[in-house]
């Protein structure tokens, strides 16, 4: 939630590898656990607006509309029950696809692989040792900037950002607690985040295809190409909204299976605001669960940054993949249309068309 997921995959994968060899288990255990990753990762980075690329370009399209009710706090509040329903379904689907229904299994590990796992975690935290000065000031660095993005514009109190006259957005709090870990030293003298750091470790490609899909959206917002789908897609307007909606997000799932996630938000997200403001739809309607279905993608590698981890690392065979995330991206579809017609109207009237939605500067 707090880090991107790709991140997250990147650093559980070793833990779990470890894990596994103690277990000695069948294929189908190991295949299991390692989807369970990617699929974790997958689902608990829509958690937050910095959880993965769809969430930030969910955040900058509807951001054209001044006054919309999305900022870190409003997002966190419609996520996480999400998240959670989702993540529980994820979790019965891999063991229904691997083992069977976790409910008619009760000693899937022995209690002596039991004993030996929890000894070697136990010798993997021992070797971390206590918690260092340095540790503690990047603790309270990174507690900070969450605080910040929480309190920026919380809606049932002025935030913070009202001391400048200027919009302040999420990503000032980000980059100054970076600046600070650039600025501050260690004991040692050198400082927390040298550059030589931040060149070889911030995933620039991340950056460059997120920029790129910006600059894209807006090659086509400026063309006229965004208006002009819009106006297309319009035909629409008398179907069943809760049929539109299953229909944009199938679309969506069935893109982002085989493009990156970010970028099939970057062509997709502009448009269906077009779409929304033409019919008079509130544009939350539908681009709430496009966003999501771009993040709920488990049946490819190439889907999502956490599946081609995965993929790499395990040497799985794709059609395990395929098995268990086909069925897994159905139930989601489902799922999470439901909840955004279920609480997502409580939380932010998806019903109706808001005063906010009028005030959308998008280009003719």
């Amino acid at each position: 939630m707090c880090n991107v997921n790709t991140a997250v995959a990147a650093m559980m994968l070793p833990i779990l590898q470890s894990v596994l060899e103690e277990l000695e288990s069948s294929e189908e255990m190991r295949t299991m656990l390692l989807l369970a990753v990617a699929y974790s990762a997958n689902i608990g980075g829509t958690g937050t607006l910095i959880g993965t690329g769809p969430n930030v370009v969910i955040y900058e399209t509807i951001s054209k509309c001044e006054g919309q009710p999305i900022n870190f706090l409003s997002w966190l509040y419609f996520s996480i029950p999400l998240l959670l329903v989702n993540l529980i379904i994820s979790w019965v689907w891999l063991q229904v696809v691997f083992i069977g229904a976790p409910w008619k299994n009760t000693q899937l590990i022995s209690s002596e692989k039991e004993v030996k796992i929890k000894t070697l975690l136990r010798a993997q935290q021992e070797e971390l040792g206590r918690v260092t000065r340095e540790e503690y000031t990047v603790i309270f660095c990174f507690s900070s900037l969450v605080l910040l993005w929480l309190f920026r514009a919380p809606g049932f109190i002025d935030g913070w950002n009202i001391i400048s006259s200027v919009a302040i957005a999420d990503a000032t709090p980000a980059i100054f607690v970076a600046v600070l870990l650039m600025a501050v030293p260690k004991a040692s003298g050198e400082m927390f985040l040298p550059w030589q750091v931040i060149e070889k470790k911030l995933q620039w490609g991340v950056i460059i295809v997120i920029g790129g899909g910006f600059a894209l959206s807006l090659g086509l917002e400026k063309s006229g190409l965004t208006t002009l789908v819009g106006h297309q897609l319009a035909m629409f307007q008398d179907w069943n909204r809760g049929l539109l909606m299953f229909v944009i997000q199938a679309i969506v799932s069935l893109i982002t299976q085989v493009a990156s996630n970010s970028a099939t938000a970057s062509m997709l997200l502009p448009v269906l605001l077009k779409l929304c403001l033409t019919i008079k739809m509130n544009p939350l309607y539908l681009l709430l669960p496009a966003a999501l279905s771009c993040s709920y993608a488990f049946i490819l590698p190439v889907s999502t940054g956490p599946n081609a981890l995965v993929y790499e690392a395990s040497g799985m065979k794709i059609w395990s993949m395929v098995k268990a995330g086909l069925g897994l991206n159905f139930i989601t579809l489902f799922s999470t249309g439901g909840l955004v017609q279920l609480y997502g109207t409580a939380l932010f009237d998806l019903q109706s068309f808001p005063d906010w939605a009028q005030n959308c500067t998008i280009s003719p």
